[in-house]
């Protein structure tokens, strides 16, 4: 049986795995890409298969669909034969002559993959959809500074013109009248330039004429001046990315344009990547893109999920009452992913889609005129059955026992008898007669008499009068370490001249041992 082989390099021609003919490339990354996107027109190789009006086997789908169109008659390898195919390639390679060696074909599949790569990368960056995503993320960012702009020339020009500001809310307007000059300047004709109507006209002449202002220099003027130009400025500019925005959406996406319009539709292309991308999307997806976060904290918390993201910026999203828009934004997301994949297949506008869409919000307004009870309740917020995460641990804390609910058991750890529970023994150092009373610890100041009754440590000479190490072997009242076989006289321990002569050294170990217990 006779198969056809595609390699990177060419196509090969076998008959029971001996080698028949080779059709290699030319330019090889550009007919293998034409072959995998069924553009190729391969006349030799057809020209071939068809003298030899055989059945053929073929390695790739792309180079099916392409014989087919000729009538050839051949059907895909399975999948052992493509597995082998693999696994042998550079020697098919060099046997097809498309290499002198394997060190050969290695090297040509390098500068193969290389070139391939680099195209790709090409071909993506030239996808016009990703104009159009730079293109609205442009001008939204415009909206922003022009926005932080304008706000710095309402208080700056405020200075001399404070009045301005509460009559006129256009920035550009605004802008037009801070390039006129001073106050003194403004006359009925700049503000008729500027696009207001005769009743503001003539308020504006009048105020200008009594403004309580202060006078501004030309220096800050000219400042001034040259924020409100580059204003208007990003004004014009703004104009012409909204014709240039709507005009690429309706070449290239004129179905999710016709459903979602210009603007909202380049901005969900932008939070989707691209339009392949949104068509490969599901409705819901759609639907909620732009509210990430929100999403993400009712998944966490508990709380209601968004019924909408960027979507909220549709007309008919925007308008309609608020128990609705949950379910219009989801009609609208689902005929938007329809949209994209008409778009992406190039299949022209679809007038239909649009017409079903009005016809469905139709109906969910009529059907949800009114709000029902669920609508009307308030939603939950942060938390699973609309409690306080810090109360319902609390009561799983009560529950347990914890030890750090006071309350019941007078102290942590009372019912373990830890040194914390101070009901036993009265709170405070002065009723428990010191720290660790009842252990008989080197804390336990009332019985000793505190430090000074001891004699302190200089009249002491390192604890001299309590017997020292070497009367108590350790510690009296514990029954010190002769009798669990500590340092004892019999173990010749210092007498006490020697702790006398080293105080400090004796101090440091009477330290450790009466922290520790031991060394």
């Amino acid at each position: 049986m006779y198969s056809v082989i595609l390699t990177e390099l060419g196509i090969s021609v076998f008959n029971d795995k001996k080698f028949e003919k080779a059709f290699p490339f030319s330019n090889s990354v550009k007919e293998y890409l034409s072959v995998k996107n069924k553009e190729a027109k391969l006349n030799e190789l057809i020209n071939y298969l068809a003298s030899i009006q055989r059945v053929v086997t073929v390695s790739d789908e792309s180079l099916l669909v392409i014989l087919k169109k000729y009538s050839i008659d051949c059907q895909i390898m399975d999948t052992t034969e493509l597995e082998t195919i693999q696994t042998t390639k550079p020697q098919i390679i060099v046997d097809s002559g498309f290499a002198s060696n394997l060190q050969d074909t290695l090297g040509k599949l390098r500068e193969f993959a290389l070139e391939y790569s680099s195209s790709i990368v090409t071909e993506v960056s030239q996808s016009p959809d990703l104009h159009i995503i730079q293109a609205i993320n442009s001008l939204d960012e415009i909206d922003k500074i022009a926005n932080a702009l304008s706000s710095r020339l309402r208080e700056w020009y405020g200075l001399h013109f404070p009045e301005l500001d509460n009559i006129i809310d256009s920035i550009n307007g605004y802008a037009q009248i801070v390039m006129a000059g001073k106050r003194e300047s403004l006359t009925k004709q700049v503000f008729e330039e500027a696009g207001f109507p005769e009743t503001k006209v003539e308020m504006l002449s009048l105020i200008s004429s009594k403004s309580r202002g202060g006078d501004i220099s030309d220096v800050n003027l000219a400042i001034v001046q040259s924020i409100a130009k580059q204003i208007l400025d990003f004004h014009d500019l703004r104009k012409k990315l909204e014709e240039h925005v709507e005009s690429e959406m309706i070449s290239i996406a004129p179905n999710l344009s016709a459903i979602l319009g210009s603007a909202v539709g380049a901005r969900l292309l932008g939070r989707a990547g691209s339009l392949k991308k949104m068509a490969s999307m599901p409705a819901s997806t759609i639907q909620v893109l732009g509210a990430e976060k929100a999403l993400f904290r009712s998944l966490k918390t508990g709380s209601q999920p968004p019924k909408h993201g960027l979507l909220f910026q549709h007309a008919m999203v925007h308008s309609a009452p608020r128990w609705q828009r949950g379910k219009i934004a989801r009609a609208v997301a689902a005929k938007a992913v329809i949209a994209a994949r008409v778009d992406v297949y190039g299949e022209g506008l679809n007038h239909t889609l649009l017409e079903k869409l009005n016809i469905r919000v139709d109906e969910i307004g009529k059907k949800y005129e009114n709000p029902t009870e669920k609508d009307i309740r308030k939603p939950q917020l942060f938390g699973r059955g609309g409690g306080n995460f810090r109360d319902d641990r609390r009561e799983r804390r009560d529950d347990r026992g914890s030890r750090y609910s006071r309350d019941d058991r007078g102290g942590r750890r009372d019912d373990r008898g830890s040194r914390y529970s101070r009901d036993d023994r009265g709170s405070g150092r002065d009723d428990r007669g010191g720290r660790r009373d009842d252990r008989g610890s080197r804390y336990s100041r009332d019985d000793r008499g505190g430090r000074d009754d001891r004699g302190g440590r200089d009249d002491r000479g390192g604890r001299d009068d309590r017997g020292g190490r070497d009367d108590r072997g350790g510690r009296d009242d514990r029954g010190g370490r002769d009798d669990r076989g500590g340092r004892s006289e019999d173990r010749g321990s210092r007498d006490d001249g020697e702790r006398n002569d080293r105080k400090y050294k004796g101090r440091s170990d009477s330290r450790k041992r009466n922290k520790f217990g031991r060394r």
